[in-house]
């Protein structure tokens, strides 16, 4: 297969065991016109994981990336996919049987190209882990034609064409786990596909599993992580001139306090920490991407006067 319909892209480190479930759910895919790129950050050099699917389902291929971040993985893979049609998911999540079909259907309808993303369902808790977060259940079919007050693209299940993404730009290698603002990057292309007149199309059939495998100390941090993404993206626009990140930021930021304060109110103590980490983090990272930027900026005035 030298050109396959659908590339999908997988970016990973140090967990072949959720790897290895991921990968077992695309070989049971009804649609095998596509290969699957493993995007491999782990420290292990060794080699990899034997591919659970061998032989059914979309022919895998196996990529070390020597730059830190998912988002520059996803960039190195977006390089080397061959596929027309580019698809993304994690390797904490199992696709549907027909996730590559019902995307490749959508893909293929007259009219209007769009980016694709789906619904993210929340699997069930493995042992004593908490609920994973970042879910998406709407059952209605829906277009996104210009920036709204929530993000619409979901990293973990989406899909859009090379040419599309080429006209949005690559994955911010500042943004996603693996950097100092470990989230947010795929919040971030949404946003500026929206901005470039890109449509963003939400097919409820087009679905994964978001595994719940974290305990609740470790989600509680990657809620913190999540907010550090958040802040960043938002500070990255607002350094652009972009107020409607502004307004975001407050809204974010009060929904989180609601949160916060109704979980206060039942009695749910982690539902707490995790609001609390969430907004706490979207502080940080709103500040740190801003004033950050306003310091590299004030040294290269400098450096230039000299």
């Amino acid at each position: 297969m030298t050109h396959p319909r659908i590339s999908v892209l997988i970016a990973t480190a140090d967990r072949p065991r959720l790897l290895s479930g991921c990968l077992e759910s695309l070989a049971a895919s009804t649609f095998t016109d596509a290969e699957v790129l493993v995007l491999d950050q782990s420290r292990d050099s060794a080699e990899p994981p034997p591919d659970p699917g061998a032989g059914k389902g979309p022919v895998v291929r196996h990529v070390r990336c020597p730059r830190k971040g998912k988002s520059a993985a996803l960039n190195l893979g977006v390089a080397q996919a061959r596929g027309t049609l580019l698809a993304f998911t994690d390797d904490d999540c199992r696709v549907a049987v027909d996730w590559l079909e019902a995307m490749d259907r959508a893909d293929r309808d007259p009219g209007e190209r769009c980016a694709l993303t789906g619904r993210v369902l929340a699997g069930d808790a493995e042992g004593d882990a908490a609920v994973a977060p970042s879910l998406r259940v709407e059952d209605e079919e829906k277009i996104y034609r210009s920036p709204v007050f929530r993000d619409v693209l979901f990293g973990n299940n989406m899909a859009l064409s090379a040419e599309i993404l080429r006209r949005a730009g690559p994955f911010d290698e500042t943004l996603g786990p693996g950097t100092l603002a470990p989230a947010a990057e795929d919040n971030d292309l949404g946003y500026r596909l929206l901005r470039a007149g890109i449509p963003i199309r939400y097919l409820p059939g087009m679905k994964v599993v978001h595994r719940s495998w974290r305990g609740e100390k470790e989600q509680v941090s990657l809620y913190r992580g999540y907010g550090i993404g958040q802040g960043s993206f938002y500070g990255k626009h607002v350094r652009r001139g972009d107020l409607h990140m502004i307004v975001r930021l407050a809204r974010s930021l009060w929904d989180a306090g609601r949160d916060a304060g109704g979980a206060v109110m039942l009695g749910r103590r982690y539902d707490f920490k995790a609001s609390s980490a969430f907004a706490a983090g979207l502080v940080t990272g709103f500040f740190r991407s801003t004033l950050a930027a306003g310091g590299v900026a004030r040294g290269r005035v400098e450096a230039q006067g000299r």
